[in-house]
């Protein structure tokens, strides 16, 4: 009894943590998705990157202006937004953190992918991009499955299947 006691305290423990954590790269994240949502987006790339940001630093003054623009003229050339959702979350726990959203604009999908980076005490925005180039992981992704065939299991997963024959 005590040994389950113990195991369900770190389980809540852990859990509490990885909430938390959530949480703060979430509060990172989610402004800067809502506005590319509402059509806000003059000055998306100042979001990511705000004057208190360590990662500011490394961009001049006329650089964010630059990438702010640039990421203005993508996201007007593809449209309005018409909703967003979490794709890929992907981290090594407590240090560093990939977020993928899909967002649907009017032209077309596209991903928009942050990079966050905890050094020691703080979450940050290492690395923002948006990619409208879903349709190619598309394609790759149907090569690969298709290159599969040869793999005995997914033969097998198709022999299973009936075939639709025209009559």
């Amino acid at each position: 009894m005590v040994k389950f006691s113990v195991i369900l305290i770190t389980f809540i423990c852990m859990f509490s943590i990885c909430t938390y954590a959530n949480e703060e790269i979430d509060k990172l994240t989610l402004p800067i998705m809502e506005s590319i949502q509402k059509g806000k987006i003059s000055n998306i790339f100042s979001m990511a990157f705000p004057k208190d940001s360590p990662s500011r630093r490394y961009f001049s003054d006329s650089e964010i202006e630059q990438y702010d623009n640039k990421f203005q003229g993508s996201f007007q050339t593809l449209g309005k937004s018409s909703g967003y959702f979490e794709y890929l979350h992907s981290d090594i726990p407590d240090v560093l953190v990939l977020k993928y959203y899909v967002v649907k604009f009017d032209v077309e999908p596209a991903i928009i992918k942050f990079i966050l980076y905890k050094q020691d005490k703080e979450w940050r925005i290492n690395s923002f991009a948006i990619d409208d180039t879903l349709d190619d992981y598309l394609e790759e992704s149907a090569k690969y499955r298709m290159g599969s065939l040869s793999h005995k299991d997914v033969r097998d997963e198709i022999k299973a299947k009936p075939l639709k024959q025209e009559k």
